[in-house]
């Protein structure tokens, strides 16, 4: 009888271990989206900050399939909105608009009735708030996540990993020509090459942009530096790395990223529309 019910306890605390371990997978490796919501204060259903937010979140998509980037407002104080959207760098018009539609419906669903809220998703983010905060750089609630994937040589990689993202984000920050975006794709060692993207809103200054990343930096080498590949969200800047085997390289244009059980691919701006729908057919 006693050793039966220990056998219970025993099978008990491996289950309890098992959804634990589970539940820190799902957190280190969701997919977009990824929802942070502020507790500062919130709305009330019909209020003139929920008609405003729902009049500038119609309108967002539109705009997005002339720039990939974009501020706005809308209202009067104290129920004025202001809400900002921001595509990857590469990604066609066409995929922003599609990817901010997509935004402004997951942002009212992972944050119903909060006043400021921001959400990830693939290749798009979007924040709204009660607040200005254009040209502000906030870096509270930076989201890391990494690939389950490690790699043999993490030594290596962090050397590589300093040396291309410290000239990279100089790059994005000071370079007019950049425009508050960078990539790199370079040697890593047996063949394989580690590709790299910084982005930063373009409302920052030089200086905040390169603060900006640099915290994201310090996010991705805090949690990520056994992993193959690490990105970060973050409210004023974007930053993804990740090796890469040369013989998919060769076949693919893309990096196949992140997911435990979806394969996800970051598409490259080498790519062309024809590889592009092709890769996404088949990978995703």
């Amino acid at each position: 009888m006693s050793h039966n019910f220990l056998s219970v306890i025993k099978s008990t605390q491996m289950l309890l271990l098992y959804f634990s371990i589970a539940t820190i997978l799902d957190l280190a490796y969701a997919d977009p989206p990824n929802g942070l919501c502020s507790n500062n204060s919130k709305y009330t259903d019909n209020s003139p900050f929920q008609n405003n937010l729902e009049t500038l979140m119609s309108s967002l998509s539109s705009n997005a399939s002339v720039s990939k980037i974009f501020n706005t407002s809308t209202g009067i104080d104290p129920d004025r909105v202001y809400a900002q959207y921001m595509c990857l760098n590469y990604v066609t018009t066409e995929t922003c608009s599609a990817c901010i539609a997509v935004a402004s419906q997951d942002i009212r669903q992972l944050c119903p009735g909060y006043k400021e809220a921001v959400v990830w998703e693939e290749l798009c983010q979007l924040r709204y708030s009660n607040q200005s905060f254009l040209g502000s750089l906030d870096v509270s609630g930076n989201i890391p996540q990494y690939n389950p994937m490690n790699i043999s040589n993490p030594e290596d990689l962090s050397l590589v990993v300093n040396k291309t993202l410290s000239g990279l984000i100089k790059k994005a920050a000071f370079d007019p020509s950049a425009n508050k975006y960078a990539t790199e794709d370079g040697p890593f060692t047996n063949g394989d090459t580690f590709f790299s993207l910084v982005q930063c809103s373009t409302d920052l200054s030089p200086n905040d942009c390169y603060k900006c990343l640099e915290v994201a930096i310090k996010n991705v080498t805090t949690c990520c530096k056994s992993s193959r590949g690490a990105r970060v969200f973050s409210r004023s800047c974007y930053l993804r790395q990740q090796k890469r085997n040369m013989d998919n390289y060769h076949q693919y244009c893309g990096i196949n990223t992140f997911g435990g059980s979806n394969f996800r691919l970051l598409l490259l701006p080498s790519c062309d529309e024809n590889q592009k729908a092709k890769m996404q057919g088949f990978f995703l």
